[in-house]
Parts: structure tokens; sequence; C-alpha cells
């Protein structure tokens, strides 16, 4: 057949939830897509306890689904309006997440959302192919080569390889030494995390049970949070009225502070949590198990540029890959798939070539989402001393009220952090540099006033100031045209 006739083809390298979310929209465009997947279909094979928790997504990743995979995760998934943190004397204090109604996370297993998503790529009409282990990738001849779980060799070649692969990308690993000029760190960080399983027929942990009006929190659903200094443990509701608890700590001892390795039998484990987590303790009846005898996942950082070379891409956990404490990973990945489709959208425009179109498509590609990926890495590492002790501080919750208040009073001079990284569409970098110079200024006048006695002062007289030290008042025009509610 002809160059100019045959179908355009993707070669996918990992069918998680991206993997498949891309294959989906290269379909709609008239791709022919493969996929392959290392691990074998879903539900087959053992289930690794330990090493998982929800997934969480804010506006920005679901924005860039349609209405039906949309509607399908709302139903899998549950709605988190807050945070509620329990602190150390066993007050709990509630942390919206935004300000408006649509201002929530969506935690949903990442197991559903990769059915939902599975299911789609197939009615959509990708091809899977299971038990395929990536071992070398050709970018000039869009090229990768499998070994096989029944010890076979097997090649596919196509228009576009795109690495879904995640945080030990093979294909990215192939780029860096096939004349890509790839810049590539790696940085493990001394947090580690075990999930632990709660029972919700035992009668203790009916109170956490979602909806029942015994629950210990009273309100409305929220991310759990227990502070404790540079560990925390993290519960998640789920449907069936199950939370995915997770606990995050550092896993080498040093001198008399708690780590994963200090923790030397299960007698250690329930004394640990007799002490700093009392409330949701009975609730987890297998926790000196699953915390003593499971070893820890690592958590580490990936930072690489550019995300291309010749005619492959990098997307994902396998271009940037982050640690979960801002929750933004998966809606990260669903914003690479967004813009890539977006650009080749374009270029295929602006060229009246679909195969033509895809080259020029991923070097955008990559020269866009390269500084959002660096902004959201950093971004998610310095969240973590938020999530381990301040958001269990006065002070903390003083400053995201003030922040809160001075956004509804003057909504074209301040967006909160936080807002404008889950709830707009503002790149990761941009929201960075935004947020530097509000903070800038709202620092000056907390220094002037008490942040709590004076709050009004403060909120009257923000925007005088603003004006005065930056002038270019169209600044957040992106910003707020964002702020939108997802269809």
């Amino acid at each position: 057949m002809p160059e100019a006739n045959r179908p355009l083809r993707a070669i996918i390298v990992g069918a998680g939830p991206m993997g498949c979310l891309l294959a989906a929209e290269l379909r709609r465009r008239g791709f022919d897509v493969d996929l392959y997947e290392r691990n074998g279909p879903p539900g087959q094979g053992p289930e690794v306890r330990g090493r998982s928790f929800n997934l969480t997504l804010t506006y920005r990743g679901l924005s860039c689904l349609g209405r039906r995979q949309r509607e399908a995760i709302y139903a899998a998934g549950v709605k988190l309006p807050q945070r509620i943190v329990h602190r150390r004397d066993g007050s709990v204090t509630y942390q919206p997440y935004g300000v408006e109604q649509h201002h929530h996370l969506l935690s949903i297993p990442r197991s559903a959302l990769h059915r939902i998503l599975l299911e789609q790529a197939v009615a959509e009409g990708a091809r899977v192919h299971y038990g395929h282990t990536c071992v070398a990738a050709d970018a000039r001849r869009a090229e990768a080569t499998f070994v096989t779980s029944a010890g076979g060799v097997s090649r596919a070649r196509g228009d576009l390889l795109a690495g879904c692969d995640g945080a030990n990308s093979l294909v990215r690993h192939e780029l860096s030494k096939s004349g890509a000029r790839m810049r590539i760190s790696q940085e493990y960080i001394p947090h580690g995390h075990v999930e632990i399983g709660t029972d919700v027929h035992d009668e203790r942990a009916m109170r956490w049970r979602l909806g029942d009006p015994r629950r210990i929190d009273g309100r409305r659903p929220g991310m759990h949070l227990w502070p404790r200094g540079d560990y925390f443990l993290q519960a998640q509701p789920n449907l069936d009225g199950t939370f995915t608890t997770t606990l995050f700590m550092p896993l080498e001892r040093a001198g008399a502070n708690l780590r994963f390795r200090g923790l030397r039998d299960r007698e250690a484990v329930r004394g640990l949590f007799a002490r700093d987590f009392p409330d949701i303790a009975p609730a987890l009846p297998r926790l000196a198990e699953e915390v003593h005898d499971v070893r820890p996942a690592q958590l580490k950082l990936v930072r690489c540029a550019p995300y291309h070379h010749e005619r492959a891409v990098l997307l994902g956990d396998a271009a940037h890959t982050l640690v979960p404490f801002y929750g933004q990973g998966i809606n990260c990945s669903f914003e690479d798939v967004a813009v890539l489709c977006s650009l080749y959208d374009r270029h295929r425009r602006t060229t009246g070539d679909p195969r033509a179109a895809v080259r020029p498509a991923i070097a955008e590609f990559s020269e866009l989402r390269v500084p959002a990926g660096h902004a959201i890495t950093e971004l998610s590492l310095a969240n973590l001393e938020d999530l381990s002790s301040g958001v269990g501080q006065e002070r903390y919750h003083a400053r995201r009220d003030l922040e809160r208040k001075l956004h509804r009073r003057h909504p074209a001079c301040f967006v909160p952090l936080y807002q404008m990284v889950a709830f707009t569409r503002v790149p990761y970098h941009e929201v960075v540099e935004r947020y530097r110079w509000q903070e800038r200024a709202l620092d000056r006048l907390c220094d002037r006033y008490d942040q709590v006695t004076e709050a009004e002062r403060i909120i009257a007289a923000y925007p005088a100031l603003v004006r005065g030290e930056r002038r270019d008042e169209e600044i957040f025009e992106l910003a707020l045209s964002s702020l939108e509610r997802p269809a």
C-alpha cells in the first residue's frame, strides 16, 4: 500500500489510565492504535497491596475527558470538597479546597479509573497486547521491540511512538541514548508509603462509612489527614464504605524520630497508631501486619528534557515523575494527552497532511510541557511539608482563610495557589510565577497587619499595593477565564 494511503499507526507503550486515554483520543483522530502492556489483563494475577493509593482528579484533569468518561468516573468515585485534619489533641478542622461548589477533588481507586478508560479505548477500536515487555525503542522509525510472556520477540512500527510506561520508562531510557541529547535527573526522597486496609464489616469501622450519620466527621466527606511532624496518615473514602488509607513516613531511622525501619515489630506499629491515630486505629484491623510486614514503596522524582525525539514522545510519569503530595500526577498526565492531541489537530489543519503533522506536534508539545512538568514536580515536593505539619497549625489555617476571603473580595487580584493548580488549566509554571508575586504583596501586608485581627485592612489594601507593584493588570485574565464549572 502506498505510504500516503496507509492509515496512521500509533504504538503506545504502557496501557495504564493515561495510555488508554491517549489510545481513545488517537483512535478518534483516525490512527490505528496498538497498546502494549507488560502485565496481564486487569484482574488477572495477584493483587499487590501496600503500594497503592486512590487517585485524585480535579478540574484540570477532568476537563480533559469527554462527557461520558466523566459521568462514568464520577459514578465510581467520591467527591471530596474539603480536607479534614485530625490534630494530636483530638480536635478536627475542616479546610475547603476552593471557594465554589464545583471546587472538589474526585477520589477514585486506580483500578476503577483504569477499567473505565481501558473499556473506552477498546470500544474505540484500540488493540491491547498484554504480556509484552518493551526492551528497545527506535524514535526515528517509531518502532518498539517487545519480549512476550511466552518467551517470543515481537516488533511494532508506526508513525508515532508514545512512551506511557511510567517512572521507570524504557522508552525514555532508549531515547536518552539515541541522539535525543536528553537531560535526565532522578531523586529519591526520604519518604515511602504503605497502604492499610479498612474493614467495613467491623462495627467500630462503621463510624467511618460514607453516608453513615455516625461517621467521625459528622459532615460532608473529605480527605482525612493526620499531620504528625514529618510523617502523616491519609484516608480517602470509597463508595463501598471503606477507606483507602496510606501512611507516609521517612524510611530510615534518624535519632529518636520515627521511621519505617524504626518500627521493629508489630507491637511498635500498634503503639504508634494508638498514640498518634487513635480515632481511626479501630477501623484498621490489619494495620500491624500491613505496616510492619509490607516493604514500603519508595517515592522518587524524575525530571527530563526534552520530552520527544524524532517520532517518539514521552507522556505522564515517563516524562515527569511526581511525588503524590499535590495529587496532580494523573491530572498532569491527562493534560499531557489533551495538549498533545490539540497540537496535532492544529498542525494537521495547517499542513493538510495527517502524517506530516506528527513531528511538529510532538516537538511543540515538548516545548510547552517541559516547563509545566518541572514546575508541578517542584510544587508536589514542596507540598509535603504542608501535609506533614502545616495543615495542623493555626497560622496555616489563618493564612488560607485570609487568601479565600481575599479572592472572594478581589478575584481579579488574587487567586489562591491550590485553586490555580487544581481548578484551572493555567500552565503550572505560569501558576508558580503568578503566585510568587501575589505572595510577595500579601507578605508585605501581613508583616504590617495581623492576618487574623486585621484581615479586613489587609484585604482592603491589597488591590492598591498590587497595582503599584505590578502594572500588568491583565495577568489573571487566563486564570479567571479558566475558572469554569466542568461540563
